[in-house]
């Protein structure tokens, strides 16, 4: 989880330069702060090949999904294999270890990790970049958009159809909708536009009452003394009322993805991931399980009696090899 930016994750992205951005000179370095913090912040949302946050969302999304199915299929079927209390002790116990462990990893603060809370601080300690201009003008689009709207109607209006710029300089449709994003989020209208507005605390105040508000912190400090280590009394009956069920980790999972919508989606103006949270089976989920898990479970109880007699000679001899250390020293 360190926070470890490699120069291909840093390298340049932007389209245009700080020179080609409509931002008098005099705000140009507030621009360049914005624009790397930007970048260093998107590519811990999706960029960063071992800890994106969007990465490990989908992943903790896949898992709760294919728990639940697992779960109907076998509550459904009391003769299933699924329903096995081997099989059932392993998703039980993997599946609540590997999605609180997660949501752990999201919701630590530390300096040098990569995470949603980290980010949140992040973005709060650098609000005031922020601003309406940086906001519509950081990568090339124009400030004043209707002129240009205006000279595109005119040149091409009657000739058919055409496409409008996406990015740069022409391209008044984005910028427009940038401002009109920009308003929603303000709160300031139109017709009261000024290039220095800034977007209101009250938006991460909200964004971060969302996580105080949600299972995600006891999930994790469950974690701390139950999973990651071996807590002591005290901490153990600090959170002893806390039972670790499967609704409040979905819950916490919704809350964690709504939470990183809100940054990349609006605070951020990056993109989000509306009607694309959950990822797309590559092959088929359900294949084999219309199948017995075994037509002959002799050869397992072999093994299992094999095993099992091997584990509990492991300390058989722990008393003659302390003795024969002794006698050697």
């Amino acid at each position: 989880r360190r926070c470890l930016i490699s120069a291909e994750l840093m390298a340049e992205d932007y389209s245009f330069t700080i020179a080609q951005c409509d931002v008098p000179a005099d705000r140009r370095s507030a621009l360049e702060s914005y624009r790397a913090k930007r970048r260093e912040w998107i590519s811990w949302l999706d960029d960063d090949p071992d800890h994106a946050i969007w990465t490990t969302i989908s992943q903790m999304v896949w898992i709760d999904v294919s728990f639940r199915a697992l779960s109907e299929l076998a509550l459904a079927d009391a003769g299933s294999c699924l329903t096995n209390s081997l099989i059932a002790e392993k998703l039980i116990n993997g599946h609540v270890a590997t999605q609180v462990l997660a949501i752990r990893r999201l919701v630590e603060g530390n300096r040098g990790v990569i995470s949603l809370r980290r980010l949140l601080i992040e973005i709060r300690s650098n609000f005031h970049l922020f601003t309406r201009e940086n906001y519509v003008c950081y990568d090339g689009l124009p400030y004043d958009y209707e002129p240009v709207m205006q000279k595109e109607i005119s040149e091409k209006a009657g000739k058919g159809a055409f496409w409008g710029s996406s990015t740069g300089p022409e391209s008044w449709s984005s910028a427009q909708m940038a401002h009109e994003q920009f308003d929603r989020l303000s709160g300031i209208a139109a017709a009261e536009r000024g290039r220095e507005d800034r977007l209101p605390p009250a938006l991460l105040d909200a964004i971060e009452g969302w996580l105080a508000d949600s299972d995600a912190e006891s999930l994790a400090k469950w974690s701390h003394a139950y999973l990651a280590h071996a807590g002591c009394a005290v901490s153990r009956e600090q959170i002893a009322e806390l039972k670790v069920t499967n609704d409040k980790i979905t819950n916490a999972i919704r809350t964690i993805a709504r939470v990183t919508e809100a940054l990349s989606a609006y605070i951020l103006y990056a993109g989000g991931r509306a009607n694309s949270l959950m990822p797309t089976a590559q092959f088929d989920q359900f294949e084999g399980l219309d199948r017995p898990a075994t037509t002959n479970d002799e050869p397992g109880r072999r093994l299992w009696d094999g095993l099992t007699n091997d584990r509990d000679e492991w300390v058989n001899t722990v008393r003659e090899d302390l003795i024969k250390a002794l006698i050697g020293q």
